[in-house]
């Protein structure tokens, strides 16, 4: 009998490599796998395993109130849709990774009646989510924080899925990495990155920290917002692929807080200054982090007091961050595809 399983997830990447990270691991255990995702998000243009289905909907969070009625319209036609897929393909469950695209799935699955199970990224639930853990059989979080905002007999923690290139880094020194750059061993090297797509912000505190303080090395993966190599000191990028070597090589980080990233500091064991996007919904990145200031660990600085990063800097720039890798690595979860995968064996696999 082809054991199936029904997965979505999507719209950005913070959704999308989380699902699948899983699927993968789903897939060498012996699952046939369908994905469910939207034309309009980052799934269209990736790969995922099996079957992939791409619906024309879209948020309703943020919508005008006009566009508001259309976009729910959208979700339970497509929900509709699916469940009509779930009676003729027969799938054991479905796993949703949160975020608009995860909604039809839900409560298709729902009305079919097979178990529903739900992955959140962030600190604070998506309504998506929040709406979909009413169903779910079990709810996997990655931050001890999100607790409070589900049932407790069905919440688990089980950390987010990393990229397998990243985990490969992991045994490489800093010495090691700092040859492969060609950057000095006894130099202070200092990430700078804002996400995927760069952030205009972080670029240019990178460069007016690099114009004060020369004798610091800073690595800046700018995006879309580059403003080039236009300091001695600067090492710039738009984008780098391999992450887990960045890490190795520095010292500090200075970074926004989406899940994955914090996920990939705590992995790293590395000291970050986090500037969180203010205008990521409910604040989450914020609360991503709030929790490691709290043990001392990080420094968490709001856009709105963005200044301050200066004097910090300074206040932490002879600080022997190596004394905090332990600790913050501690905090780490590497397998989160295991234990998602034991979850789900102790219910139906």
């Amino acid at each position: 009998m082809v054991k199936k399983v029904f997965i979505a997830g999507g719209g950005t990447g913070g959704h999308f490599y989380p699902a699948l990270s899983v699927a993968k691991f789903l897939d060498k255990n012996g699952y046939e796998i369908c994905y469910f995702g939207t034309k309009n998000g980052i799934e269209s243009e990736k790969d995922f395993l099996g079957k992939k289905y791409l619906f024309d909907i879209k948020g309703v969070r943020g919508k005008g109130i006009l566009n508001k009625p259309s976009s729910i319209y959208k979700l339970l036609k497509t929900a509709f849709k699916i469940k009509k897929i779930i009676k003729k393909e027969k799938p054991l469950f479905s796993i949703c990774f949160g975020g608009y695209t995860s909604v039809p799935l839900g409560i298709a699955s729902w009305l079919s009646g097979i178990d529903l199970y739900i992955h959140e990224q962030n600190s604070i639930p998506s309504y998506s989510n929040i709406l979909l853990s009413k169903f779910a059989k079990k709810i996997f979080i990655t931050f001890e924080y999100t607790k409070k905002y589900f049932p407790e007999e069905k919440t688990h923690l089980t950390g987010l899925p990393i990229r397998k290139s990243l985990l490969k880094r992991l045994s490489l020194t800093k010495e090691e990495a700092r040859k492969i750059l060609n950057i000095n061993a006894k130099e202070k090297v200092v990430l700078i990155f804002g996400g995927s797509q760069g952030a205009k912000k972080l670029n240019e505190i990178c460069l007016k920290l690099a114009e004060k303080h020369k004798d610091v090395i800073f690595i800046n993966i700018q995006g879309k917002s580059k403003l080039g190599n236009i300091s001695k000191n600067i090492i710039a990028f738009d984008y780098f692929e391999d992450m887990g070597l960045l890490y190795k090589v520095s010292d500090l980080v200075i970074c926004r807080a989406g899940a994955s990233t914090v996920n990939e500091i705590l992995t790293f064991g590395k000291y970050a200054i986090f500037i969180p996007y203010p205008y990521a919904a409910s604040n989450h990145q914020y609360y991503n982090v709030k929790w490691l200031e709290e043990k001392n660990l990080c420094k968490v600085i709001t856009e709105e007091n963005i200044s301050q990063i200066y004097k910090e800097f300074e206040n932490l720039l002879n600080i022997d961050f190596s004394k905090f890798e332990d600790k913050i690595r501690e905090l780490s979860i590497t397998d989160a595809e295991k234990r998602i995968y034991k979850e789900l064996k102790n219910e139906n696999i």
